[in-house]
């Protein structure tokens, strides 16, 4: 256990008057430089996913829109608006009887 402890001690003392690292003036410069510096491909990449979305959406409002629109003219000659939905959505089933 003394051997242990003088190699704790040693190992101690070797480390008096050590001061922190230097760091090198071409780092420091580069560090500063990116600190300083605006990122603004970020804030372009932000908006463009949000105009990205945006459109999405605007897309499937419209989609729905003109479903709407062209159920109402179509559901004129039917009766029945359900089975004008019914028919034209199992319209590519032939053995399917409404």
């Amino acid at each position: 256990m003394n051997t242990k402890e003088q190699w704790i001690n040693k190992t101690m003392e070797s480390l008096d008057g050590i001061g922190r690292a230097g760091l090198s003036p071409f780092i420091r410069e580069k560090i500063l430089q990116n600190v300083h510096t605006p990122l603004p491909e970020q804030i372009s990449v932000k908006f463009l996913r949000v105009w990205k979305i945006a459109a999405a959406i605007i897309l499937l409002i419209s989609l729905n829109i003109f479903t709407l629109i062209h159920l109402q003219r179509s559901s004129g000659t039917i009766q029945n608006p359900l089975k004008s939905v019914a028919s034209e959505y199992f319209l590519y089933i032939d053995t399917y009887n409404l």
